[in-house]
């Protein structure tokens, strides 16, 4: 039996590019204000990794989630025909290709081994804890600025936040609360009780970033990921009692958080942008009023990442975003359920076990937190993606039960819950909207 160690990856080159690719996405190093690039690393190693991808990378990995992923970029197209811009806003179909479809398919054919994902993993954890160290910086200095340059307005709303993409106190405390469960991962397999106390300080710090964030979707989900972990320890009738009996205090702590604030994150602003995004859905419901065209028609950004896409992509582009978000999660549910004891490598095909319970609730935070935020078209969720499926396709190859790819009757049945999710998404919003 091969031990996980005698696993031979192919094209480190490429993963190499695809590795520095990743640190300049989530660390943001060429932003610092001692260097601030302005060459365009971030293209040029994505280049680098997908000509080694072509060249060198075997065996290639093509999934009906990439598929999905190609025909979400034809939407984003059909849109901007149906609108009658035809090529006028390129960019966003550009866009389209280089941040959500092509990282995807690179990181879905690197991670070929799992130590692979475990640097993928660290640098995320890496970078979420220099967030938090730049959102102490922000907090301490009276002119809420942090060492990234990072301005933080004072006010009655104090938010921390970091540069580039995570230029948001949203999007960073959903990026920390998406590395929790990586941290907790690492300090169940971690051997040394040194190491152990390191990974628990990680999630101690991630905390703090996502207070200092003022973030109330993030907090919502750092809620719901610590009831997701309850579950999986204690079980669902003991996870039903915990969430009855902390609900009150889980309110309280809410509404202490972070005074709301008469600006478009308001509670008021963000049910007045889901109104109007369901205004969009009716005007165009097959291919949506167009990607990146909900702040023309409203001013302001959805505050839903499932409501950004029914308003700008359809019901076409919602269906292959939500059917690519379930499958994520239906095939990481296969991999925890399997019995260990059939694979052909035991101790591997533990570790990827245990790598995809917590990529589940790190998917959970997601998803969570996404309901608060437009964070549809995110980078960083396309990569996490990519780690969850390339995590199901190793584990399929070290057990006979698990399918290399989605069979066709259990791919149609995430397409049918992915249609159903939209008119209980219309629920919710108009009972919340009191429609």
């Amino acid at each position: 039996m091969l031990e996980a160690e005698e696993i031979k990856p192919t094209c480190r080159i490429g993963f190499f590019f695809l590795l520095v690719y990743t640190i300049l996405v989530f660390l943001r190093p060429h932003e610092w204000p001692m260097f601030v690039i302005e060459f365009p690393l971030l293209r040029i190693f994505l280049i680098l990794a997908f000509v080694s991808y072509l060249l060198a990378l075997t065996p290639k990995i093509w999934n009906i989630q990439c598929t999905l992923l190609l025909f979400m970029l034809f939407v984003v197209i059909l849109s901007e025909f149906r609108a009658f811009r035809f090529f006028a806003n390129s960019f966003v179909m550009q866009d389209s290709f280089a941040s959500n479809f092509l990282p995807f398919l690179l990181f879905l054919g690197f991670l070929q081994t799992i130590k692979r994902q475990h640097w993928i993993m660290l640098v995320s954890m890496g970078a979420a804890l220099v967030m938090v160290q730049q959102s102490w910086t922000q907090i301490s200095n009276p002119l809420g600025i942090g060492w990234a340059e990072a301005a933080m307005p004072r006010g009655e709303s104090l938010q921390a936040r970091y540069i580039g993409i995570f230029n948001d106190p949203n999007d960073m405390g959903m990026f920390l609360l998406m590395n929790i469960p990586l941290a907790a991962y690492f300090m169940t397999q971690a051997k040394s009780k040194i190491m152990k106390l390191v990974y628990l300080g990680c999630i101690v710090a991630y905390l703090a970033g996502i207070y200092w964030s003022g973030s109330r979707g993030s907090l919502v989900g750092t809620f719901v990921v610590f009831i997701a972990f309850f579950y999986l320890r204690f079980g669902k009738i003991k996870t039903i009692f915990l969430t009855l009996v902390t609900a009150p205090a889980a309110i309280f702590v809410m509404s202490k958080f972070r005074a709301i604030s008469t600006d478009d994150e308001s509670a008021d602003a963000r049910l007045e942008a889901w109104y109007q995004g369901i205004q969009m859905f009716k005007y165009r419901p097959l291919f949506g009023v167009g990607k990146e065209q909900f702040v023309i028609y409203h001013g302001k950004t959805a505050h839903n990442s499932y409501v950004l896409a029914f308003a700008e992509l359809g019901i076409s582009g919602y269906m292959l975003w939500m059917t690519f978000l379930i499958m994520v999660f239906v095939m990481l549910l296969q991999v925890r359920k399997i019995d260990v004891n059939r694979a052909a490598n035991k101790l591997l095909f533990a570790k990827e076990q245990a790598a995809a319970v917590y990529l589940i609730i790190s998917m959970i935070g997601y998803c969570t937190t996404a309901f608060f935020i437009s964070r549809t078209y995110m980078l960083f969720f396309y990569v996490y993606a990519a780690v969850c499926v390339a995590c199901y396709i190793r584990a399929s190859r070290l057990h006979p039960d698990i399918e290399s790819s989605m069979s066709w009757p259990l791919f149609f049945k995430c397409a049918l819950w992915a249609f159903l999710s939209l008119p209980i998404m219309y629920v919710i919003i108009a009972v919340l909207l009191g429609l």
